[in-house]
C-alpha cells in the first residue's frame, strides 16, 4: 500500500471525528463504556511529582499534566518522547528517525539540557552533554501507569537541571500487570513487539519480567534520498514489588538494552575535502537496577531510601563514552501539629564516566569522577482551610560550580469546591556538562585552518528566576479549564564566544586555530501563556485540547544577538493542539488529533500543522486491535535542523497497526 497519498476516504471520518458529528455508527448497541473517569474524578487524580508525596491533581500549586495509561493507549503514539506532544507547553520536534528534541517553555533541543527526566525516581539525564538519550528510553508504554509532567522549575525537590520543567514517567505496580501479554506492531516506518509475563512472588509479593524489540526504518532527506537514521535495539527487565504487613513496601526493579542507531554528521580533518558528510552507527547499551524501601509509620509519617545503579555505553567514530551513576536518596514525610506537612530529605550521587578520544571530540581529563550532595526541606502550611503556602529549599553541592540554592515559595486558593488559583516563585540552576567544561570539539577545517570550541571548567551554573501564576475550574462533569502564565529570567547561560586565533602544530600540518571558548555570556527572558481544556460532551464524545504562546529572548550580557546555541528561533512562539475522542461502545474507539507548531526562525523552517487518526477495537476480553495513521496532511516535512546535522531528515506520512493479547 502507498501511503503517501492520503485516502480520500479518511478525511470525512478525520472531520466529523474533531467537529464531534460522529458518521460512524456501529450497528453493535453500546455497552457499558471504558473505564473512564468523570472529570471531577480526573481533578481528584493523585499525583506526587510537585511535591513529592501524594496530592491530588487540583490542589497542586504548579502547572502539572497527566498523561494516563488511557491516554497513552488511545493516542497511537509509540515513544515516550512522542507522547510528551500530549501536554501543553511542551515542543517535541522530531530530528530523525531515532532522534528528537524535546523541550519545555524553549530551549528545546536534541539533548534538551534544561528539563529533567525521571524513571520511577531515576533520572535519565546525562552529565556528559546534558539533557535525555531519548532513543534508549524504550520503556514498554503497556507498563507506563501515567507520565506527570511539570512545567516550570522543580529544583527545590528534584535538583539542578530541573530548570524548565520535570517530566516523570512511573511505571505500574507488579500487582497490575498479572498474567501473559503479546503485543506487537507493524508499519511502513517502525516495528515493535513485547512480550510481558507477571504473577505473584510469595505471599506479599508480585512480580513481571519482559522483553522488547524495537526497529525504526530510515526516513528521507529533502532530496528524497534514503537517510541514515534507522535504528534496531532490543530491551528487557523486570520488577518485583512486595507489602510487608506492619507498613512496609519494597521495590526492586531493572532493565539492560542493546542496540545501533545510524546517525549522519560532518567529518572534518586536515585534508582535503576537509569538511564533508560522514555516515556512522552508534553502538548503544546500558543497564540499571533500582531498589526502593518505603516505610509507613502512620498516615501522615512516612520514609523513603532508595537506590539505582545506571550504567551506559555509546561509541561511534565521533565520540565513544561509557558512565556508571550511583544514587542514594533518603526522604522523610510528617506533619507537626495540624498546619505543616513537612517533606525533607538528603541525597548522594557519583557519576565516574570515561571517553576515549577521537580528532573530532576529547575530553581533558578522559576520565572523571563527581560527586553530588544534596538536603532539601519544604513545608506546606495550611493558612486556612481554602488556603495552603509552600516554601522550601534545596542546598546541593557539586564539584564543579560548588553549593547551588534552589528555593521556592508557593501560594494555593481554593477558590471553591470547582475553582483554584495558585502563584509560585521559584529559582533553579543548571551545572555544567563535561563537554561545556573540559572538551575540545573540531567542528570546521579549511586548508591551513581548524576551526573548534573548548571547555571551560571556570563555568558557572546557569541560573533562572521564575514567575507563575494559575487557575483552574471544572464545570460539573462537562468542562474543565487549565491556565498558567509565567515569566522567566536566566542569567549566566552558556554560550560560545570568540577567542583570540593561535597556531599550533599538532597535529600535522601545522595549522592556524579559529577558537570559541565556551562561557556564562547570555542572558534570556521569556514569558507565555498555557492553556487547557478537556470537554465531555457526551458520554461517548469527547474533545480536549491546548494552546501555548512563547515569547523568548537571548542577548549576550555585553549586548547583541547569540550567534550559536542557544537560539530564540529554534523555539516556536505558538502551538496548539485539538483532540476528537468518540467511545461508540465499549469495545470500538476512534480518535483525531491536530497539532499546529509556529516556524522555527532560527532554522528556516515554516510552520506545520500535523493530523493524526486512531481507531481501536477490542475484539475480545484479550484481543485488541490498533490502527494509527500519523501526518495525514503532508507527505514529508522537517521539524529540526540542529547545527550538527549537514542535512534535514523529513518526517513521512506514516501508519502502524498493532494487535495486543493479554491472558
Amino acid at each position: 500500500m502507498n501511503f503517501r497519498a492520503v485516502p480520500g476516504k479518511l478525511l470525512p471520518i478525520f472531520a466529523a471525528l474533531l467537529l464531534g458529528v460522529p458518521q460512524i455508527r456501529p450497528a453493535v448497541a453500546a455497552a457499558q463504556e471504558l473505564t473512564d473517569l468523570s472529570l471531577e474524578q480526573l481533578a481528584q487524580t493523585q499525583v506526587t511529582s510537585v511535591s513529592k508525596k501524594p496530592q491530588k491533581l487540583e490542589d497542586a500549586a504548579a502547572a502539572v499534566f497527566v498523561i494516563s495509561q488511557e491516554d497513552i493507549r488511545r493516542s497511537g503514539m509509540t515513544s515516550l518522547a512522542e507522547l510528551l506532544r500530549l501536554a501543553p507547553g511542551v515542543q517535541v520536534n522530531q530530528i530523525d528517525a531515532s532522534t528528537t528534541a524535546v523541550g519545555v517553555r524553549g530551549f528545546g533541543s536534541r539533548f534538551s539540557n534544561k528539563l529533567l527526566v525521571l524513571l520511577d525516581g531515576r533520572a535519565v539525564y546525562t552529565p556528559a552533554f546534558g539533557g535525555v538519550l531519548w532513543d534508549t528510553l524504550d520503556t514498554p508504554l503497556e507498563d507506563v501507569e501515567r507520565i506527570e509532567i511539570i512545567r516550570g522549575s522543580g529544583g527545590t525537590l528534584w535538583g539542578a537541571n530541573a530548570t524548565n520543567g520535570v517530566v516523570n514517567i512511573i511505571t505500574k505496580d507488579a500487582a497490575a500487570t498479572h498474567g501473559v501479554m503479546l503485543s506487537g506492531g507493524i508499519g511502513d516506518q517502525e516495528r515493535r513487539t513485547t512480550a510481558r509475563y507477571g504473577a505473584s512472588a510469595g505471599e506479599y509479593g508480585d512480580f513481571r519480567v519482559y522483553a522488547k524489540h524495537t526497529e525504526l526504518l530510515p526516513y528521507r532527506t529533502a532530496t528524497g534520498a534514503t537517510a541514515h537514521d534507522g535504528m534496531d535495539i532490543q530491551q528487557a527487565g523486570f520488577r518485583g514489588d512486595w507489602r510487608i504487613p506492619g507498613g512496609d513496601t519494597f521495590t526492586v526493579q531493572g532493565d539492560a538494552y542493546d542496540g545501533n542507531a545510524d546517525h549522519t554528521n560532518y567529518s572534518v580533518a586536515l585534508a582535503p575535502p576537509y569538511i564533508s558528510p560522514l555516515d556512522f552507527n552508534t553502538g548503544v547499551s546500558g543497564q540499571n537496577l533500582l531498589l526502593r524501601w518505603n516505610r509507613a509509620l502512620s498516615a501522615n509519617d512516612e520514609w523513603t531510601l532508595q537506590f539505582y545503579w545506571d550504567h551506559y555505553h555509546r561509541g561511534d567514530v565521533q565520540s565513544r563514552e561509557q558512565r556508571s551513576t550511583y544514587d542514594l536518596d533518603f526522604q522523610h514525610r510528617f506533619r507537626i501539629g495540624e498546619r505543616h506537612d513537612v517533606v525533607w530529605g538528603a541525597g548522594f550521587r557519583r557519576n565516574d564516566g570515561e571517553f576515549e578520544d577521537t580528532f573530532q571530540f576529547s575530553l581533558n581529563p578522559a576520565r572523571n569522577t563527581d560527586t553530588l550532595l544534596n538536603v532539601f526541606v519544604q513545608d506546606e502550611i495550611a493558612l486556612a482551610h481554602n488556603l495552603r503556602l509552600t516554601l522550601g529549599s534545596k542546598f546541593e553541592h557539586n564539584d564543579y560550580t560548588g553549593l547551588e540554592i534552589q528555593p521556592n515559595l508557593r501560594l494555593l486558593w481554593q477558590i471553591d469546591p470547582r475553582q483554584t488559583a495558585w502563584t509560585a516563585v521559584s529559582r533553579a540552576v543548571r551545572t555544567p556538562t563535561l563537554a561545556e567544561m573540559n572538551a575540545r570539539i573540531n567542528v570546521a577545517a579549511a586548508p591551513g585552518t581548524l576551526v573548534s570550541i573548548f571547555g571551560n571548567d571556570q563555568l558557572d551554573a546557569e541560573k533562572v528566576l521564575s514567575y507563575e501564576a494559575g487557575y483552574r475550574t471544572h464545570f460539573g462533569n462537562s468542562l474543565t479549564l487549565d491556565a498558567t502564565a509565567f515569566y522567566n529570567e536566566y542569567s549566566d547561560l552558556g554560550t560560545a564566544i570568540p577567542m583570540r586565533p593561535y597556531f599550533e602544530n599538532s597535529p600535522l600540518p601545522p595549522h592556524l586555530v579559529v577558537g570559541s571558548l565556551y562561557s556564562n555570556a547570555a542572558v534570556a527572558r521569556s514569558r507565555g501563556l498555557e492553556l487547557a481544556g478537556n470537554w465531555r460532551i457526551d458520554e461517548r464524545w469527547t474533545l480536549k485540547g491546548s494552546y501555548t504562546r512563547l515569547a523568548l529572548a537571548i542577548n549576550l550580557k555585553s549586548g547583541g544577538s547569540v550567534s550559536g546555541a542557544p537560539r530564540e528561533g529554534d523555539s516556536t512562539a505558538d502551538q496548539w493542539q485539538l483532540h476528537g475522542q468518540y467511545q461508540a461502545n465499549r469495545d470500538l474507539y476512534y480518535g483525531a488529533s491536530l497539532y499546529y507548531r509556529s516556524a522555527l526562525t532560527a532554522q528556516n523552517l515554516p510552520a506545520y500543522t500535523r493530523a493524526d487518526l486512531q481507531v481501536r477495537w477490542r475484539a475480545s476480553r484479550a484481543l485488541e486491535f490498533g490502527l494509527a495513521a500519523r501526518n495525514l496532511l503532508d507527505s514529508q516535512h522537517t521539524e529540526f535542523v540542529p547545527l550538527e546535522t549537514p542535512s534535514s531528515t523529513e518526517v513521512p506520512r506514516s501508519i502502524f497497526g498493532s494487535v495486543t493479547w493479554r491472558y
